[in-house]
C-alpha cells in the first residue's frame, strides 16, 4: 500500500511541477522558496564555483537566478530553456538589469537534445535541478558537440537536506518523493556509463552548504586532472 501511495505522490507532484514550470511559471520561486526552506536561489548559484572559462550555457535557466548572478559579474553566458513562459519570466529579470547597468544577456528557446550551437564554442555547461532530459543520449551528444576540447559539463542533480524539524523532514519527503533529494551514494553507476560512452570524463562530487549536501554530476571532456577546489 505504501509504494502504491508513493507512486500516486510522485506521479502527482511531478505533474505539479510540470505544470509549475509552465503555464504557472509566475509563481514558481515562491513556490520554490517555500519548498527548500528559502535555499533554492543559493543552491542554484552555488553551481558558479565549478565553471571553468567562458562563455557558458545554462540549460533550463527558469526564472533566471544563476544568469542574473553571472552577468552581474562580468560573465558572458546564454541560457536555453524550452518553457515559452519561464524564457519570459527570465528575459523580463534580465531587462531591468540592462536597463538600469546596461549589462548584456542572451536567451532562447529551445530543447537541449539540439542545441542551436555551433561546434565547440562553450568552456562550461550547467544544468541546476534538470529534469530527465539531461540524461538523454541526444542531450549528452550535443553538450559533447557544443563544448570546447577542454570543456566542461556541471549538473547539479540533487540535495540531501538535513535537519531535525517536522519542516525539514517534510522537505527531505516532499524532495524524495520527487527523486531530488538523494543519499550518500548519491549516483546510479548506469548514469555515469551515459557519460563515459560518449567520451566525457565524469564524476560525482558533494558540495557542503551550510547544513545541506549538494550533489553535483561533473563531466569533463579534457584529460586535465578534475579541480574540486
Amino acid at each position: 500500500m505504501g509504494k502504491v501511495v508513493n507512486k500516486f505522490w510522485s506521479r502527482f507532484l511531478l505533474w505539479a511541477f510540470r505544470l509549475l514550470y509552465h503555464q504557472l511559471a509566475f509563481a514558481y520561486d515562491l513556490v520554490a522558496f517555500l519548498v527548500s526552506g528559502g535555499k533554492w536561489r543559493r543552491w542554484v548559484i552555488k553551481s558558479s564555483r565549478f565553471l571553468i572559462g567562458q562563455p557558458i550555457l545554462e540549460l533550463g535557466f527558469g526564472t533566471g537566478h544563476l544568469q542574473v548572478e553571472l552577468v552581474r559579474r562580468g560573465i558572458k553566458i546564454f541560457g536555453l530553456d524550452e518553457s515559452a513562459q519561464m524564457c519570459r519570466v527570465a528575459s523580463r529579470r534580465l531587462s531591468k538589469i540592462y536597463q538600469k547597468e546596461g549589462l548584456p544577456f542572451g536567451l532562447t528557446r529551445g530543447k537541449a537534445q539540439t542545441l542551436p550551437f555551433a561546434n565547440g564554442i562553450f568552456m562550461s555547461i550547467v544544468a541546476t535541478f534538470p529534469s530527465p532530459y539531461i540524461l538523454e543520449a541526444s542531450t549528452i551528444e550535443e553538450c559533447w558537440r557544443v563544448l570546447s576540447p577542454q570543456g566542461r559539463l556541471i549538473i547539479l542533480m540533487g540535495v540531501r537536506q538535513e535537519g531535525r524539524s517536522l519542516y525539514a523532514r517534510f522537505i527531505r519527503w516532499l524532495f524524495g518523493v520527487t527523486h531530488q533529494s538523494v543519499n550518500s551514494e548519491g549516483v546510479k553507476p548506469q548514469w555515469l556509463d551515459k557519460f563515459t560512452q560518449r567520451g566525457f570524463r565524469v564524476e560525482q562530487y558533494w558540495y557542503r552548504s551550510d547544513e545541506d549536501g549538494l550533489w553535483f554530476i561533473i563531466a569533463e571532456k579534457s584529460s586535465m586532472p578534475f579541480a574540486n577546489d
